[in-house]
């Protein structure tokens, strides 16, 4: 997946089902909706978000 500053990406409902992270935001948890994330590039390595 290519990443473009300063756009909005949606995770799709199926990745919630394959990823089971007890650390990660709940899809659609009690009534709300998506969770949101905020991306920041690595300085070091840019390859990583």
């Amino acid at each position: 997946m290519e990443i473009h500053q300063g756009y909005s990406f949606h995770i799709k409902d199926e990745f919630f089902d394959i990823v089971q992270d007890k650390y990660l935001m709940s899809n659609k948890e009690n009534g709300n909706y998506r969770p949101h994330f905020y991306a920041i590039q690595d300085n070091k390595n840019q390859a990583f978000y």
